[in-house]
């Protein structure tokens, strides 16, 4: 007989006793399994039956933990709930201590069900795991963790339930915000940073991007969330924004970066889809606020009617608008720097991205005659690319 013992507290409450404990990644990955729901297969077909209380592995969800456990401050400080049965489980009082015990590896395989968790403790599978380097490896991650002794089928779905329906999203722009408290640099700060600098400045942004995603009070029409801002405005910085912030977190530590980890550094062929790189590299982001700024100056000299957030007719000063523009503003800075070369100072006038954008064939009021849906960002971004005054 094997034992697994973990230092834990007993917890009473309406729903009866349970145990909250402490125990390594490594370890929870070996007894636990998850119960998918799906259709019985006990050869009856005369009821559709179905057992099992967890959704299918989302195997990119999977993939974004296993990443994430290895940054500089990984942490998961909420529990992860499993059910035991009471032949395997025993309980003292006197030492608080709780006892898994098994006698061979494929009872241990199978000691405990996960009831919410499946993902985090897949995340942590030794078999997908990428280490930061060797030392690394042998390091414990230790996970909070709530045993349930015994639990029924129903008890266990009504967790299941309980614990998922009352969870509410976390509104993106509230996390972006956020990034304000970052003690180091990363590409959501830089671009939180533009939000916050452009939303106050008098410009063609002044006041009319929701902060923390709901309305300002006393602030009249914000069509922007900061959200839609900074994931769009990332999309021209990097292709991987938890990489980059890991390694300046790492670096404002002391500690030691990630094997390989670098910031890298893009060429011509590259910056066609990051074209604010360089500049985020050379920590140039006064560089990156200006360009965005000229050039929304620029559209709202050329198309004043429609980009006026007054205006409830018009798409284009609404968030499809703003993609569909920051498409054109990819492509008008990818044709820049073929023609100069990249440049991290370089800051384009708002003259010059008005002689760029005015083909002259674009008539304002066509952006009031387009229904602002998700499926129009590629007919606004069209309407101005074809009235582009340049060849790209």
């Amino acid at each position: 007989m094997e034992n697994i013992v973990i230092k834990a507290l007993k917890v009473t409450q309406p729903i009866g006793n349970f145990y909250c404990g402490v125990i390594d990644a490594k370890t929870l990955s070996e007894i636990t399994y998850s119960d998918v729901r799906r259709l019985s297969d006990d050869g009856s077909r005369e009821l559709d039956d179905f057992i099992g209380i967890q959704r299918p592995l989302n195997e990119t969800r999977v993939k974004q933990i296993n990443k994430y456990v290895t940054s500089i401050d990984a942490t998961f400080p909420n529990s992860i709930i499993i059910s035991i049965n009471e032949n395997s489980a025993s309980w003292c009082e006197k030492t608080s201590e709780f006892t898994i015990a098994y006698e061979t590896d494929d009872d241990k395989r199978h000691l405990a069900k996960i009831l919410d968790g499946q993902h985090r403790i897949a995340g942590f599978d030794s078999a997908n795991r990428v280490f930061l380097d060797e030392e690394d490896a042998k390091k414990d991650f230790e996970l909070l963790v709530t045993i349930f002794v015994d639990a029924d089928i129903s008890t266990q779905a009504n967790i299941f339930a309980t614990v998922n329906l009352a969870q509410t999203k976390v509104n993106r722009s509230l996390v972006y915000d956020l990034e304000s408290l970052a003690i180091s640099r990363s590409p959501e700060k830089t671009a939180h940073d533009v939000a916050v600098l452009l939303n106050n400045k008098a410009g063609p942004f002044y006041k009319r991007i929701k902060r923390l995603g709901v309305a300002t009070p006393d602030v009249e029409n914000e069509l922007l969330t900061q959200a839609a801002f900074v994931q769009n405005l990332l999309k021209l910085i990097t292709h991987d924004e938890k990489s980059d912030r890991n390694y300046y977190l790492a670096k404002s530590k002391g500690g030691k970066l990630a094997s390989g980890a670098t910031l890298e550094k893009v060429g011509i062929e590259d910056f066609a889809k990051y074209p604010f790189r360089k500049s985020f590299i050379k920590d140039k982001d006064s560089v990156i606020a200006a360009n965005i700024n000229h050039f929304f100056t620029a559209v709202e000299t050329l198309w004043p009617n429609t980009w006026d957030k007054a205006n409830k007719r018009s798409a284009l000063n609404k968030t499809i608008g703003f993609i569909a523009l920051m498409r054109i503003l990819r492509n008008i800075l990818q044709e820049i720097s073929k023609l100069e070369g990249v440049d991290e100072d370089r800051i384009i006038t708002s003259d010059e991205f008005y002689e760029m954008l005015d083909g002259g064939a674009l008539d304002e009021n066509e952006f009031e005659t387009i229904d602002p849906t998700s499926k129009t960002v590629k007919v606004i971004y069209d309407m101005v690319y074809e009235n582009l005054a340049l060849e790209l």
